[in-house]
C-alpha cells in the first residue's frame, strides 16, 4: 500500500502548479458569473472545470501505472491498452475544456465591439 501512496503523492506533487492555476481560474470565472455573467462566463467555468478534472486524471495516472505494473499479473500490451484508455478519456476532456475556453473568449470578444 505504501506504493501506492507515493505514487499518489508523486503525481499531485508534480501537478500542484497546474492544479492550483485552474484552481484560481475556477475561482475567479465563478465570481465573474455570479456578478451577472451570461454566456460567455458560464462556458468560461465550464471550460476552466473541464481543464481541472483533466489535470487530475493526469495526477492519478502515476497511481494507475503503479496498480498495473506491480499489483498484477498483465502482459505489457494489456497495461498499455488500459493507460491508452485513460489516456483518451484525459484527452478528450482536455479538448472539450480547450473548445469551451475558445468558445468563451470568442463570445466576449464579439460582444465588445
Amino acid at each position: 500500500m505504501e506504493m501506492y501512496g507515493s505514487a499518489i503523492v508523486g503525481g499531485l506533487l508534480s501537478s500542484i502548479p497546474v492544479l492550483v492555476g485552474w484552481i484560481v481560474a475556477v475561482v475567479l470565472a465563478a465570481i465573474m458569473l455570479k456578478r451577472g455573467g451570461a454566456r460567455a462566463e458560464r462556458f468560461l467555468v465550464a471550460g476552466t472545470s473541464l481543464m481541472l478534472s483533466q489535470s487530475l486524471i493526469t495526477a492519478f495516472i502515476a497511481v494507475i501505472t503503479t496498480w498495473l505494473t506491480f499489483g498484477r499479473d498483465i502482459t505489457n500490451v494489456e497495461m498499455a491498452s488500459v493507460t491508452g484508455a485513460f489516456g483518451l478519456i484525459r484527452g478528450l476532456i482536455g479538448l472539450a475544456g480547450i473548445i469551451c475556453l475558445i468558445y468563451a473568449f470568442w463570445v466576449k470578444f464579439k460582444a465588445g465591439k
